[in-house]
């Protein structure tokens, strides 16, 4: 009888993350830092402990180890654990490696057992470099909330990067190169702001708050990321904008709740909710620009997997793929960024948002601004192909001049947008509602009218969609015999 250990996984872990496991933990990548980290560690700070006979002080002094620590975890937790992510499904779909979804597994939990093996290889490190996060306490004067707070937060943050590079890890280069910059550009702005991380500063109440509206708002983004990442490996007839969609309707509806309840609230807490309900709604349009920019076709199977839901034609609006839902739930979101925006001013006592005229606008001016440039690239889509993105943002920046050389010569056209919302948003008496309904509903009609021209497919799905549910073919089979 066989007594021996295994010494291979267990068998209930899912058959994705096992494989992933197996192979990012036989990288060279992956053991070439395993073995520089503790190493380079235990230099520095041997060197610590050794006296300059020359002077009488250690060769590195203490808080040149601490900022070597640091410096180490940073770049191995935030720069090379995401990057390692960086070509993980691109190498998969330029080989075709489809054997796992031979396998009976979905794109999801492909993606999912990526991100949970880099994650897992994360915390390995974290762990080899615990010795060294203990030594630090013999030189003494280290805040230990301070430190595992950022602790936390770096493997927090390293979570959400690699998500983010699971998810650009797919793109043609140039958009590749683009992402990748921007988040080491986001890394090195963030990272000065290390200091005074404790979350209880404020109180026992502020600090539970903030540490919830973290790890929620660490979900969002993480969740979100890998729906978008899903993308790359999921069917056609697979709706992937449903998911997403319905959770970041989600989080704005949680992140406007609590808002009219907060007049009588403390200073701190109104400024945790404030600045949580301004992420939301600066993310949230972030994810519908990338959700319009997507190249995505309504089927007549996405008709039918909607029939049997709850509340079918309010999800049938909003939750198809495509530019018309799309299009009608970035209206929605805007309309309740106005709303938070409104209960934001009323809450810190400014009148600035407080009149239904000013609310109005906001919501038409950014539905018209985000959906305009990614109407006039639908024609274009299928030449594009994933560089759509980028020039979404190349006709954004070219609507801008033209606006501004427009303002410059005191001109102004409505389908441009802010053409003339820009102008009821300022801090100015606001003109007569006649004058505003003009201007700001001529906006909202002309990005009607593009989306008009620009549905026709979706408009036939909905008319030629059968009302019964498509039937098995074996079904169907034995019925005509």
């Amino acid at each position: 009888m066989n007594t021996s250990r295994s010494l291979d996984f267990p068998i209930w872990m899912p058959s994705a993350l096992v494989k992933e496991l197996r192979q990012g933990l036989r990288t060279p990548s992956f053991i070439l830092l395993v073995s520089i980290v503790p190493s380079l560690l235990s230099f520095f700070f041997l060197f610590s402990f050794i006296i300059n006979p020359l002077d009488g002080e250690p060769f590195i002094s203490p808080d040149g180890c601490q900022i070597i620590f640091w410096v180490t975890m940073v770049v191995a937790l935030l720069f090379i654990m995401p990057l390692r992510a960086s070509t993980s499904i691109r190498n998969e779909l330029l080989t075709r490696n489809n054997e796992l979804l031979l396998t009976r597994q979905s794109a999801g939990r492909i993606v999912l057992g990526k991100w949970i093996s880099f994650m897992a290889q994360s915390l390995l490190i974290a762990f080899i470099s615990l010795p060294f996060f203990l030594i630090r306490y013999y030189y003494g004067e280290i805040n230990l909330v301070q430190d595992v707070t950022l602790f936390f937060l770096l493997y927090l943050g390293s979570g959400m990067l690699t998500a983010y590079t699971l998810w650009a890890s797919a793109m043609p280069s140039l958009m590749r190169i683009i992402a990748f910059s921007l988040m080491g550009i986001g890394i090195l702005t963030l990272g000065g702001s290390h200091e005074n991380l404790d979350f209880f500063r404020d109180g026992a109440g502020e600090g539970v708050l903030l540490i919830f509206l973290v790890l929620a708002d660490a979900f969002l983004v993480i969740s979100s990321l890998l729906l978008l990442a899903r993308e790359w490996f999921s069917p056609a007839a697979q709706n992937t904008a449903a998911p997403l969609r319905k959770l970041l309707l989600a989080f704005f509806a949680a992140s406007i709740l609590p808002l009219p309840f907060l007049e009588n609230a403390s200073g701190s807490i109104q400024n945790i909710m404030t600045g949580n309900s301004i992420f939301v709604m600066v993310y949230g349009i972030s994810l519908m620009i990338i959700n319009l920019n997507t190249p995505a076709r309504l089927l007549p199977i996405h008709m039918e997997q909607m029939k049997n839901k709850r509340f079918s034609k309010l999800q049938q609006l909003l939750f198809l793929p495509g530019m018309p839902g799309s299009v009608l739930f970035t209206l929605l979101l805007c309309a309740l960024a106005a709303i938070a925006v409104y209960l934001i001013d009323r809450m810190a006592s400014i009148p600035e948002f407080q009149s239904p005229q000013r609310l109005f606008c906001l919501a038409a001016g950014g539905w018209y601004a985000i959906t305009m440039p990614a109407m006039l690239l639908k024609p274009f889509w299928e030449k594009l192909k994933n560089n759509t993105l980028l020039t979404y943002t190349m006709i954004c920046l070219i609507l801008c001049l033209v606006q501004n050389v427009l303002w410059g010569v005191n001109l102004s056209v409505p389908l441009l947008p802010g053409g003339y919302l820009s102008e009821l948003l300022r801090q100015e008496t606001l003109p007569a509602f006649s004058k505003f309904s003009l201007f700001s509903l001529m906006d909202l009609a002309a990005g009607i009218a593009v989306l008009a021209l620009t549905s026709k497919h979706w408009i036939d799905i909905f008319r030629n969609a059968s009302p019964e549910p498509l039937q098995k073919p074996g079904n169907s089979r034995r019925e005509r015999e």
